[in-house]
């Protein structure tokens, strides 16, 4: 009997560790955040890349900063195919570059359809192909008003132009469960030679 509940119980931790130790790994982010001062005010971007969407959250002074187009290169072989916006409306679309935010470029685009504020703002591309590991460019130009503005313009104050290599997101769990999973066996073995012995 008592061997038999030890057999029973070895089996179980081994098929437990087996399981666990298969479980299907997280896909990491990549992460990156540009920060720039302009006049003592800084600006900062934070960039989460996934394979099948960015976000990109924006942050300035919680008054007078305005953005109405945004521009990003994530590499060859990235085609916007929608995305939303926490505050306004939005078109998310390719680009040439940053500037001209039309036709089969490279660049994903975001541009306002209505007068937006940038403060807190997050813009999320959905889109199909790869993206690249980086380094990734951010480019959008920083108004005075909520009019629609870029250089030349009485309400430019800047413009956010940024290049950045990602840091990958660490995701430990399944390499942690892998560890324990092989733990348990090494258990189940000792355990059993010790009963058996």
């Amino acid at each position: 009997m008592r061997i038999t509940s030890l057999k029973l119980f070895v089996f179980a931790l081994a098929a437990a560790a087996l399981v666990l130790s298969t479980a299907p790994r997280a896909s990491a982010d990549t992460i990156e955040t540009f920060s720039q001062t302009t006049n003592t005010i800084t600006y900062t971007a934070t960039l989460d890349v996934s394979a099948t969407s960015a976000t990109l959250t924006l942050n300035g002074p919680a008054s007078g900063f305005f953005v109405n187009q945004v521009g990003m290169n994530l590499g060859n072989g990235v085609t916007t195919q929608s995305g939303s916006a926490s505050l306004g409306t939005w078109t998310f679309q390719n680009g040439h570059n940053s500037v001209n935010c039309s036709g089969t470029g490279v660049w994903v685009c975001a541009v306002s359809t209505t007068s937006q504020v940038g403060n807190n703002l997050t813009l999320t591309w959905n889109f199909t192909g790869t993206p690249g590991t980086g380094p990734y460019s951010l480019q959008f130009a920083i108004c005075s008003t909520s009019t629609a503005c870029g250089p030349g313009s009485r309400n430019f104050i800047t413009n956010f132009s940024q290049t950045g290599t990602p840091a990958t997101g660490v995701v430990p769990e399944p390499g942690t469960l892998g560890l324990l999973g092989t733990g348990l066996v090494g258990i189940a073995g000792l355990l059993r030679r010790r009963f058996l012995s």
